[in-house]
């Protein structure tokens, strides 16, 4: 009899909580359809999700991915969608197939993005973020929403490294994380072998005539500074490029944060408009010095190429001294630059 007394008492406690989680649910529902109305997408999209967790449902479901896709974050959109549609197929709910012409129009528009590591390295003990979110399926493509993403990974719980990523509505995005190949611990086989092998070369130098090997000598500074100066120029040129895409991203999320959230005008944001434009100026700022570093990086390239000796007989005066000129990077507290001199 006791026994039957508490299986009463616990059905009709989880029928009053139950009862309690569904008041709950709805209320935050209309709360995120009033607030969806007005155009308030950062509040009423969490609404949405608070309520589908007290109460599950599929309307619940595509009112969330609804909200994303008015917002304009259309990867989180497509995600909800799909979770909508798999829902309605598993209770063989009649909206399926209205829902899957939705996932299918959108798929289209949202871009992937996929975070590589470099052929032949080991995927231990490197860690990774997007977003602050973990990624655990490296070099498969993520959907997510347009705009600029922050990727930082760290490599044997060595120093964080970061970058930022702009990604367009549509587009699909490869990054390839700096790692080492060869993380193998120092005085392996491997530093045995090279060492071995350049004892070899040296007991071959000896049987060489000498001429021909200063000659080769002579000439490799000048290649080594032509192709410093290629690889710079090309880093610089490269630099500019992802500039201009950085600022291109962030002019677009400034213009649809004032179209959203500031009825057109920079005095008139909300608070979510606020941290929009703030996000897109910073961005812009970001971009600004990535592309001096660029420009900077393409001056000194060209500074390399040209000021490279042309072969062994030009790095000498008439009168027989060697040239000693030089091109080295300068910095202090007040800026950095170039230094350029020597012997003439």
């Amino acid at each position: 009899m006791k026994k039957l007394v508490s299986l009463v008492a616990l059905v009709v406690l989880s029928s009053s909580a139950f009862a309690g989680n569904k008041e709950k649910a709805d209320a935050l529902f209309k709360q995120g359809k009033k607030l969806m109305a007005e155009r308030k997408y950062a509040d009423a999209c969490p609404q949405f999700e608070q309520s589908m967790k007290l109460d599950p449902g599929i309307g619940t479901q595509l009112n969330i991915a609804k909200c994303y896709e008015e917002w304009g974050r259309i990867g989180h959109a497509l995600l909800a969608y799909q979770a909508a549609e798999k829902m309605a197929k598993d209770a063989n709910d009649n909206r399926a197939p209205k829902i899957h012409e939705l996932v299918e129009s959108l798929d289209s528009q949202v871009p992937r993005l996929t975070i590589k590591l470099p052929k032949d390295s080991k995927p231990e003990g490197v860690k990774v973020t997007l977003d602050n979110e973990a990624v655990e399926s490296l070099g498969t493509a993520l959907v997510v929403d347009p705009g600029p993403h922050t990727i930082e990974y760290t490599v044997d719980d060595g120093p964080k490294k970061s970058k930022i990523v702009p990604v367009e509505r549509g587009g699909d995005s490869e990054v390839t994380l700096d790692v080492p190949k060869d993380r193998v611990a120092k005085g392996g086989k491997g530093d045995k072998g090279g060492k071995g092998g350049g004892t070899k070369g040296d007991g071959g130098t000896k049987g060489d005539g000498g001429g021909k090997k200063g000659e080769e000598t002579a000439a490799a500074p000048g290649r080594n500074m032509r192709i410093g100066g290629l690889v710079l120029g090309g880093a610089g040129v490269i630099a500019i490029g992802v500039s201009s895409i950085m600022t291109l991203s962030a002019r677009g999320q400034y213009n649809d944060a004032l179209n959203m959230y500031c009825m057109g005008m920079k005095d008139m944001c909300d608070p979510m408009g606020l941290e929009l434009t703030h996000d897109a100026r910073s961005t812009a700022n970001t971009a600004t010095i990535v592309f001096l570093v660029g420009t900077a990086a393409v001056g000194g390239g060209v500074a390399l190429y040209l000021l490279a000796p042309k072969g062994a007989a030009s790095a000498k005066h008439e009168t027989g001294e060697e040239s000693a000129r030089y091109i080295v990077p300068s910095v202090s507290k007040d800026g950095g630059g170039v230094v350029f001199g020597g012997r003439f």
